[in-house]
């Protein structure tokens, strides 16, 4: 619209200043023939009569008409090269990145349009620089700039002719190389890669870099979108396969996309429909054999997929944003079943590092409790290692907030990620989980046995109790007794079952009731003799299970 309304005007002055052209030549015809005869009477060359005054009226008129018109047709031309102007600014701003001076995604579509439609193959290309991000917080956007700028020219210095180079955005590049074939593309691409990952001096630092890159090749029956949806699922394979490097696209690739994405609207629609529900994974006592507690498990009930686990839908909603709403609403279902069962019997439940980035965490799960009607002390947190790495002073706020509310606070997955023995001092921990990567290979790794015997060491200077996951078989519960570790969980003592089962083991009512309890997980379970102790190692020995 705005361009149309620019091209009207245009015409509009081109137009008055090509009629006030003509109309001044006009009067300038006029003042010559006027003149001829005016003058020389009124100047006395001629004899006869002196000229008379209409006539010496209309030729002063005629001068004023000359003057007129050259001050408008002046006019005229500065609008018309004013708007000239706007016009290159505007194909300026409409088809090069104002950054690099490269093409722009729309200048980059056309041309891609123009290739397909040729025929003659090609390939285009996508870059996406690696870790871009910390070049602007560290050194500011102009630094940033500075290197958009570096790697604008290194392609252009490296591209074929012919090919279209444009920056999409951000730390994103493509290449349009038409006419290439599929060895010449990757050849091309490997050495842009290798160029890029020399070091370079860019204003006061030194900067390495590197970048994912995404082949496709042109296909005419693909529009440009295709074609550029394509490489960017190829750029987004190389990245997961651990950057600095490139990916063909195949369709292979597009297919996990389109299934990716359906998965990601059911499960959303799941949450909106109330589909996910809490399972309860028992958490066993080493010495008595009691159940001391549950961990607080998803499961999505799908109509369409059945009985979903939580690993194939954990990471598509931490990516997406829904883990918050999924997480919170299971957590209330989980809330409102055990609320009455045994007193002794803590809740554990997996606190994402992704909700770490709300302030307000802490409320919100204080405003549960109180809504529920849940004790805080019956409840028990879990957090990841990452959740203190992201946001390490919001993460200390929010558990020091939670711990203060008299909920219990677990480390998860001890060993896997970047916890240090000052975090472990600065946060109030109640219990540290080793990950079950260390204690399934206990029997066989050495160094795993170490590990998870280092850790129960620790745990027993800073009175901190020991869990371990995923204790599959009787030999690998011996080695966690003898290393000393207090609790564990896993297979061999039950997998994660439903509310109802539970109410089932311990004889409760239905939902919310409360009934007998079996003689082994009573709630003066702490107070039992030897006999009974006894009784509960036998039955783990005998390896019965929930």
């Amino acid at each position: 619209m705005r361009k149309t309304t620019n091209r009207s005007d245009a015409i509009k002055v081109a137009s008055s200043h090509l009629i006030t052209t003509c109309a001044t030549v006009a009067a300038i015809i006029l003042f010559v023939v006027m003149g001829a005869r005016v003058l020389p009477e009124s100047l006395g060359f001629t004899a006869g009569t002196a000229p008379k005054s209409g006539l010496i009226a209309a030729f002063l008129l005629n001068i004023a008409i000359i003057l007129f018109g050259w001050r408008r047709a002046k006019e005229l031309a500065q609008a018309m090269a004013a708007l000239t102007l706007a016009e290159q600014e505007a194909h300026r701003n409409a088809y090069v990145d104002c950054v690099t001076g490269l093409a722009n995604r729309r200048a980059l579509v056309k041309a891609l349009a123009a290739a397909l439609e040729a025929g003659d193959g090609g390939a285009i290309t996508l870059f996406d620089l690696d870790h871009f991000k910390k070049v602007n917080d560290l050194h500011g956007h102009s630094a940033g700039d500075d290197l958009l700028n570096h790697v604008g020219t290194l392609l252009s210095a490296i591209a074929p002719r012919r090919s279209t180079i444009a920056r999409l955005g951000g730390d994103e590049f493509a290449l349009l190389m038409p006419s290439v074939g599929a060895e010449g593309a990757e050849d091309l691409v490997g050495n842009i890669l290798e160029s890029l990952g020399s070091p370079i001096d860019v204003g006061a630092f030194h900067a390495h870099l590197s970048a994912s890159a995404g082949i496709a090749l042109l296909t005419p029956s693909q529009s440009p979108d295709d074609m550029l949806r394509r490489a960017d699922i190829a750029m987004y394979s190389a990245k997961k396969a651990g950057r600095n490097t490139f990916r063909w696209f195949d369709s292979h690739q597009e297919a996990a996309i389109k299934a990716r994405a359906s998965l990601e609207e059911e499960i959303r629609e799941g949450i909106e429909n109330d589909e996910f529900v809490p399972f309860f994974q028992p958490l066993i006592n080493l010495e008595s054999g009691a159940t001391t507690g549950f961990e607080v498990l998803a499961r999505w009930c799908s109509p369409r997929r059945g009985l979903v686990e939580p690993v194939d839908f954990i990471e598509i909603c931490e990516t997406s944003g829904m883990i918050a709403a999924l997480s919170m609403n299971v957590m209330r279902k989980a809330l409102i079943e055990a609320r009455d069962w045994p007193a002794h019997l803590k809740i554990a439940v997996n606190i994402s590092p992704v909700q770490f980035r709300d302030p307000q965490l802490a409320e919100r799960i204080l405003k549960m409790l109180t809504e529920t009607g849940f004790p805080a002390r019956r409840l028990e947190l879990e957090i990841t290692e990452g959740s203190l790495i992201e946001h390490p002073e919001q993460a200390v706020t929010v558990v020091r907030s939670l711990k203060n509310s008299g909920m219990s606070i677990a480390l998860d997955d001890f060993g896997t990620g970047y916890a240090s023995l000052t975090q472990l001092q600065a946060l109030p921990f109640d219990r540290i989980k080793i990950d079950k990567s260390f204690v399934a290979t206990i029997g066989d790794n050495e160094q795993s046995a170490a590990i998870v015997r280092t850790v129960a060491s620790l745990g027993k200077l800073l009175c901190v109790p020991i869990t371990a996951e995923g204790v599959e078989n009787e030999e690998i519960r011996l080695r966690l007794a003898e290393a000393g570790c207090q609790d564990a969980q896993g297979w061999l003592f039950g997998k994660a079952v439903s509310g109802q089962l539970v109410r089932d083991h311990f004889k409760l009512s239905g939902a919310g009731g409360q009934g007998a309890l079996d003689p082994l997980e009573g709630t003066d379970h702490e107070r039992r003799d030897g006999g009974r102790r006894a009784a509960a190692r036998a039955r783990l020995a005998a390896g019965r299970k929930w």
